[in-house]
């Protein structure tokens, strides 16, 4: 019998690894998938800002091209001074060159707002676009050291399969179905260790005899409480 029960033990340990490993990896997914998500958001700001800078920058064209079109007006109407027969149309054309004039000089003030506003954005995105990069970056090795963790959890997970279907072929039969019941029952947890006569699956106490038969590790014996199956790892104080 401690054959099996050294046997057991080893194959719960197991178990617990492989239960381990495969809640790791189920995590894996939802870690990416912030991750992409991430990225995403970084990507889609960064793509915001460089929208705003286009738009910014299609105003001043428009701008100019209505500075241009008013300073225009200003020449054709200094070109018809020289036409003007009497003081009251000369003083119309004055009053009309005045008014271009002052669109004039409300467009270019306009200009120099937008292209003041044009560079502080330009700045920024300098700026923002840096920092964006290190993030990307911070996120693509953080993808990486996942993927990879991907890849040495399927190796072990693959290891410790392989150890496992071993040990099942070598515990007696009887006993590795009443292991799998109470693995069914107990969250995984068949056969728990015992220590200082407490059991260490529901750490009920023990009754000071059992534990003693306990230590030998030489028949099946079940918690009082929980009714794993209990086994002495050298652990704790032997009595």
């Amino acid at each position: 019998m401690r054959e099996h029960l050294e046997l057991l033990w080893e194959l719960q340990k197991i178990d617990l690894d492989l239960k381990a490993i495969e809640e790791e990896r189920d995590r894996y997914p939802k870690e990416m998938k912030k991750l992409d998500e991430k990225q995403k958001l970084e990507k889609e700001r960064i793509h915001k800002e460089r929208e705003k800078l286009e738009s910014l920058e299609k105003e001043r064209r428009q701008k100019e091209k209505n500075l241009i079109g008013e300073q225009d007006k200003i020449k054709r109407s200094e070109g018809r001074m020289s036409e003007v027969k009497t003081n009251k149309e000369y003083q119309a054309i004055l009053t009309e060159i005045e008014t271009f004039k002052e669109a004039v000089g409300r467009v270019e003030e306009e200009i120099l707002l937008v292209m003041d506003e044009i560079e502080e954005i330009k700045k920024q995105l300098s700026k923002r676009e840096k920092e964006i990069a290190i993030t990307l970056e911070k996120v693509e090795a953080e993808k990486r050291g996942i993927q990879e963790k991907m890849g040495q959890g399927e190796v072990l997970w693959k290891e410790k399969l392989e150890r496992k279907e071993t040990l099942s072929k070598q515990v007696e039969s009887k006993l590795f179905n009443l292991y799998n019941m109470l693995r069914e029952k107990r969250q995984g947890i068949g056969m728990v260790s015992a220590r200082n006569e407490t059991c260490q699956g529901c750490f009920v106490n023990v009754p000071p005899q059992m534990f003693i038969e306990v230590q030998k590790n030489n028949s099946l014996i079940r918690c009082p409480n929980c009714n794993r199956i209990l086994y002495w790892d050298g652990n704790g104080e032997k009595k």
